[in-house]
């Protein structure tokens, strides 16, 4: 079941870089900071090493489906990642997200993106199996 939702993880993210390669076609360069650009930085920074227990350990909402919600999440290591920096660029990025799924009317199937539980194993922050609660 792991493997799966490494693999769903992982076509979500292919998915989602897809789209802020679109959103910086769109917006054609004229921001500070592209999507995509955003998106990597998001990714520089949030380290998922360092981590002693779960409650080490944190989840960033990445993006904006068009009925709401995120589109993805990305676990991080509280104790090695500036956790206000990520969470500041991680709601900028689903501003930019917001406003491209505004601009081009983009409709989806209103599912709900299932906040995934995140563990600590092996020194790293890891997000895993779907959390059953509802959010």
């Amino acid at each position: 079941m792991m493997k799966l939702n490494q693999f769903l993880l992982l076509g979500s993210m292919a998915v989602l870089m897809s789209l802020t390669q679109s959103c910086s076609q769109a917006n054609g360069g004229n921001t500070t900071a592209s999507p995509q650009d955003l998106y990597a930085q998001i990714q520089q920074a949030a380290s998922t090493e360092g981590c002693t227990s779960s409650t080490d350990c944190g989840l960033l909402p990445i993006g904006n489906k068009p009925c709401g919600g995120p589109e993805a999440y990305m676990a991080y290591s509280k104790t090695n990642s500036d956790v206000a920096a990520l969470e500041k660029m991680g709601k900028q990025y689903e501003e930019m997200r917001k406003q491209y799924n505004k601009d081009n009317q983009v409709i989806g199937t209103c599912q709900v993106t299932p906040k995934p539980n995140v563990s600590c194993i092996r020194n790293q922050c890891v997000a895993s199996e779907k959390n059953t609660r509802i959010q």
